[in-house]
């Protein structure tokens, strides 16, 4: 099977997962499976090899990740639910002042993207935002937009969003990395993106509607702010201690203690637990732990299969070489093969809408050429969560969600969050390609 024909095949199949997606509204999930199909029978796989190929390739992606996402959606919805997210954000109003007020957005939102959804963040803290844009009389296109791009900059960098929970195991990065190097590309990526936001001075007034629930939640009973931050800083602090541990005393019994507290499931079942605190007397209701339960596994669901779906991919494309000779081809000229799954990442983010499912097809797709490009996979997971914020436009549920919560028509959401979801990528994708020439990563 000749080198150009495999690439050709590869081409148009990549093509057509994304048309299924994104123009015939196909589920994530069942295109990249359509498309796996196609790419096996196109490749020549054996027709008594494809299902098991694909079961493989599915249960060896997912048996790392699967409960992992799970954690980390059902630990969100009880931030969500309990208003931990409005007492965080409460605690940065205070820290930065009344002058500085788009930084407090900017960074409670940021963190509260590790654990929840970036379309929920918004939904959870936009009257809250409404009612400081009249207190300091600054437009919405400026607030609205800071308060969806940081979280969305975290979710698509830092587990345990499951997007980058699923691109690190895709790319067999430990967690702890994944957090650590995720968060320090964020940090400037958010800054980038505050600073852009602040330059957007056209007049939107918030809606009425989310000045009146500002005002019904102003009296509303938050937890402390200790007991909010605690489920998310303390798993994350246990996978820090097992990562150091491993440094500083590997082989024994401290670091086998401190590999089990400090690993993914155990640090975000820990977080899952501290989160009933901030239920209260709820704690052991059928609300709390049957309930809120349920909605964490509803919105594990998606990331979890499409994870998979990508992993069966993926063996498809390592079984037949298509990685091999792809990265040859790259190797072989003059392009930077760090660009290689920014680009990836960013088509497929643009034109699907999704940075999740940008994140994660990306690393699927990438991960059989690392050793041919000569990328570390810690350099690939930052490449292709930072080219999945390139552009958010008119097909994402985010874009909607947030210039409709903030009032803004079209044109004023292409550039508010287009331009600012643009601005953190290219700044996110520029601070990777500086670590990978100094050779840090």
């Amino acid at each position: 099977m000749s080198t150009s024909y495999v690439l050709i095949v590869f081409a148009l199949v990549i093509v057509l997962m994304i048309v299924l997606i994104s123009k015939c509204k196909v589920n994530a999930a069942m295109g990249i499976l359509l498309s796996a199909f196609i790419l096996a029978i196109a490749l020549g796989t054996p027709w008594q090899d494809i299902e098991g190929t694909i079961n493989s390739g599915f249960s060896s992606t997912i048996k790392s990740v699967a409960i992992v996402i799970f954690l980390g959606c059902t630990m969100g919805t009880v931030l969500e639910k309990t208003g931990a997210a409005i007492r965080i954000t409460k605690w940065a109003i205070g820290l930065v002042g009344e002058k500085h007020m788009i930084w407090a957005i900017a960074l409670s939102s940021a963190i509260l993207g590790i654990p929840i959804w970036a379309d929920t963040v918004v939904i959870l803290l936009i009257p809250i935002v409404s009612m400081l844009a009249v207190q300091t009389k600054k437009s919405m296109m400026s607030y609205g937009t800071a308060l969806y791009l940081g979280a969305l900059v975290t979710a698509s960098l830092v587990p345990p969003t499951p997007g980058p929970v699923s691109a690190a195991a895709l790319l067999n990065v430990p967690l702890g990395q994944a957090i650590l190097w995720g968060a320090i590309v964020a940090v400037p990526s958010v800054i980038a993106a505050t600073f852009y936001c602040m330059s957007l001075k056209t007049p939107v007034a918030p809606k009425e509607e989310f000045l009146a629930a500002a005002r019904e939640t102003e009296h509303m009973e938050l937890p402390s702010l200790s007991r909010s931050l605690l489920p998310i800083l303390f798993p994350l602090a246990l996978i820090f201690v097992n990562t150091a541990a491993s440094v500083l005393v590997p082989d024994t019994q401290i670091a086998n203690f401190c590999a089990f507290i400090g690993s993914p499931l155990a640090a975000l079942f820990t977080g899952c637990i501290l989160s009933l605190l901030l239920t209260g007397k709820d704690w052991k209701s059928k609300k709390v732990l049957n309930d809120w339960v349920n909605d964490g596994i509803n919105a594990a669901a998606m990331p979890i299969v499409v994870t998979g779906m990508g992993g069966a991919l993926a063996t498809f494309v390592k079984n037949a070489g298509v990685a091999e000779k792809i990265a040859e081809v790259i190797a072989q000229s003059a392009f930077p093969a760090i660009l290689i799954p920014i680009i990836i990442a960013a088509i497929i983010h643009v034109v699907t809408g999704s940075n999740s499912l940008g994140v994660m097809t990306a690393a699927a797709l990438v991960e059989p050429m690392l050793a041919t490009l000569g990328i570390s996979p810690v350099a690939a997971f930052l490449a292709c969560g930072t080219g999945a914020l390139m552009f958010k436009h008119a097909n994402s549920s985010g874009f909607w969600v947030t210039v409709s919560m903030s009032n803004m028509d079209v044109n004023q959401g292409i550039r508010a969050v287009g331009g600012a979801s643009t601005v953190a990528g290219f700044v996110g994708a520029a601070v990777t390609c500086l670590l990978v020439a100094l050779h840090v990563i």
